[in-house]
């Protein structure tokens, strides 16, 4: 379908394999297939729990790594699946997609499809929504991804941003690529204290963060990252990536027997059209001040500057109600591309 392109099987496995995948260090999770008679597959869904999850919300179970074919049947036996899986460990309420966590893939993809692939954001076909829908779940949270054109992104790296720079007494630099582990636990710090209060929060694992970036040390640059300070101390960052889905274009999701050649041979040569900002996070103590809110702009516009691309460069996800950061995106010239819908059983009505 135009917009679609096959991670690499191997990239899903590193997901998915409890022995690699850092999620399984701190949740749990069970695979569903659903087949016809014949054995073919016909649609597939996870049921996982992250222990990292906050009381409040211990008593939800979430459902990932949907796809299905266009058939209501398959997807409400799927979810029927995952929530049977949860009820028998006590969590009553299903949500979801999440693939695995909210700080993963999230979300069923309602719009945008033909706007392509994005590294680390799923895909789904334009039915899927309404079949999950269909099956008893009811929409609860829209997740946005803007794009923000070459053109308009080069506008954020002029006079004004080192002006603003300047008189917040920021100073910029980018990742220490032989301290890993220490730069995860900088950035986990200030995302975890930065969206804390945000709609389904769960924090990131530093670990998680530092094994993210190890898989992706191929393709990773100091650049990537723009870590800002005052007065010498950490107080904003931000980190992007190329779309990474690009150096397998036209590979089916296979390395053997020859892809491989091919992806080493891009990862050296290719020149990346698009990129995304995937992670941002402010110190707590300067979320609510005008130096804070300067801050995302300054560290954004730090990165289109390090790292000029061809294309657009996608900001997501952001939460559909998130008023202050969709403000600044808009502000800058972004406009939305894609929407993503997170679904939950209803609520019970209580009744007298």
């Amino acid at each position: 379908m135009p917009g679609f392109q096959p991670p690499l099987d191997f990239e899903r496995a590193q997901l998915l394999d409890p022995r690699y995948a850092p999620f399984f260090t701190h949740g749990e999770a069970a695979f569903f297939i659903a087949s016809d008679e014949a054995g073919q597959p016909l649609g597939r869904i996870s049921a996982q729990f992250d222990r990292l999850t906050p009381p409040d919300r211990a008593h939800i179970g979430h459902f990932g790594c949907l796809d299905a074919v266009d058939d209501p049947a398959v997807v409400a036996a799927l979810i029927g699946a995952a929530r049977a899986w949860h009820a028998a460990r006590g969590r009553h309420r299903l949500e979801g997609p999440f693939s695995f966590s909210i700080n993963e893939e999230v979300g069923t993809q309602i719009e945008g499809q033909a706007h392509g692939e994005m590294v680390l954001m799923p895909w789904h076909p334009p039915y899927l929504g309404a079949l999950v829908e269909a099956a008893g779940l009811v929409p609860v949270k829209d997740f946005l991804a803007y794009a923000v054109s070459a053109e308009i992104a080069s506008q954020w790296t002029g006079t004004r941003v080192a002006r603003l720079a300047n008189q917040s007494r920021v100073t910029v630099r980018h990742l220490d690529m032989k301290n890993l582990d220490r730069e995860a636990v900088i950035m986990t710090d200030l995302f975890n204290a930065s969206w804390k209060d945000n709609w389904g929060f769960i924090p990131i694992a530093s670990a998680e963060l530092a094994a993210l970036l190890k898989i992706i040390w191929p393709i990773l640059k100091p650049t990537y990252a723009a870590f800002l300070e005052v007065e010498g101390k950490p107080a904003a960052f931000t980190f992007a990536m190329p779309n990474a889905l690009e150096l397998v274009r036209g590979f089916g999701g296979k390395l053997l027997p020859f892809n491989w050649a091919r992806l080493l041979w891009r990862i050296v040569t290719h020149d990346f059209s698009s990129g995304r900002v995937t992670l941002l996070g402010v110190r707590a103590d300067l979320r609510d001040t005008l130096l804070g809110a300067s801050l995302p702009i300054v560290a954004i516009a730090s990165l289109i500057a390090a790292n000029p691309i061809r294309g657009d460069i996608e900001m997501s996800w952001i939460l559909d109600d998130n008023t202050r950061m969709r403000r600044i995106i808009e502000s800058a010239g972004g406009t939305i591309s894609k929407r993503y819908r997170v679904f939950a059983d209803p609520v019970p009505v209580e009744t007298a």
